[in-house]
């Protein structure tokens, strides 16, 4: 399993619903594979924060958590995004103690970027998984591009079928008809 190293390229505040950030990371290295997540906005605002090392009157949890595991003498050695399902990425973090024993934690993927930033840890993508999801069709700007239908959630789904119904874009609204199905059929 190859492990991709990555860092957060951008953040837009352009999607629907509009509380949806897409949080674009980016391959470190010659390729520059680019992978979108789409997260809410408590967590772009969590991010940001972590990326301007802006401090707050009190601490927020991702910097009560590093203190915490500095506090224990733990270090963490990497993140590492390995799934995703229904718009929802996994993530682990690899911690070692004192002596030398390590372990992983599984992880929000946005709590596991933004400790990144506080603790100075990489942040890796499974590279079969970066490969499936990683943003196609990108405009000259990357200002537009094409997400995998596993990055969207049902409710995105939904709201996309409903916009390509709308504009009488039969065929793409019968492809997203049938991932959702998909989706519900393999919940139940």
């Amino acid at each position: 399993m190859n492990e991709i190293a990555m860092r957060v390229l951008d953040m837009s505040t352009v999607l629907r619903p509009s509380n949806a950030y897409a949080l674009v990371l980016e391959e470190i290295g010659v390729a520059r594979r680019k992978l979108a997540l789409i997260i809410g906005a408590h967590e772009a605002h969590c991010i940001k924060i972590a990326r301007m090392a802006y401090k707050t009157p009190r601490p927020l949890t991702y910097e009560m958590v590093g203190n915490l595991l500095r506090q224990g003498d733990l270090k963490i050695k990497k993140a590492l995004i390995y799934d995703v399902s229904d718009g929802i990425y996994s993530s682990f973090i690899y911690v070692e103690r004192p002596d030398g024993l390590e372990y992983r934690v599984d992880s929000r993927t946005t709590d596991a970027i933004c400790l990144s930033y506080y603790m100075d840890f990489p942040v890796f993508v499974v590279e079969d998984l970066l490969d499936r999801e990683m943003l196609r069709n990108i405009s000259e700007d990357g200002s537009t591009y094409t997400l995998s239908v596993n990055s969207v959630s049902l409710d995105m789904l939904q709201k996309a079928m409903d916009d390509a119904v709308k504009a009488e874009d039969y065929e793409r609204a019968s492809e997203i008809r049938d991932e959702i199905r998909r989706r519900k059929k393999e919940a139940e």
